[in-house]
């Protein structure tokens, strides 16, 4: 079982994974299948909706947590998200790391455009500058 106590509960980092103002929809997968570790802001297919697999191609859903696929219990039941904007930089390196794309590239532009039919908006976002 793992341990849920976390000494630095008041403190928190942002990843940047949703880039707009569309709220997105979570959605519970029965399963998650894959290898290891899959972190959060992976792209996901399916083919019947109930088990989700990382995926570079036919996008249909985000993973909102990072899941630890080698537990059986946390493999069960991940949240996942359905909508939304999203920044592809973070999209990129979380596939870049699941070895589903290759260092120094980027995501096909067709499987961008073919995600948005699922209501998912995957564009590059770029942090501001410093105002000095």
């Amino acid at each position: 079982m793992i341990n849920l106590y976390r000494p630095n509960i008041d403190e928190s980092t942002v990843d940047n994974l949703i880039s707009g103002t569309r709220i997105p929809t979570k959605h519970i997968a029965h399963e998650l299948e894959g290898t290891g570790v899959v972190k959060r802001g992976t792209p996901l297919t399916t083919a019947d909706g109930e088990v989700f697999t990382p995926s570079a191609t036919d996008i249909r859903a985000i993973l909102m947590n990072d899941v630890d696929t080698s537990i059986p219990e946390e493999s069960m039941e991940v949240a996942v998200y359905r909508n939304g904007e999203y920044n592809q930089n973070v999209i990129e390196a979380a596939l870049q790391e699941a070895g589903l794309l290759a260092a120094g590239t980027n995501l096909d532009p067709l499987e961008i455009e073919n995600a948005r039919a699922f209501q998912i908006f995957i564009a590059p976002q770029h942090p501001a500058p410093e105002p000095w």
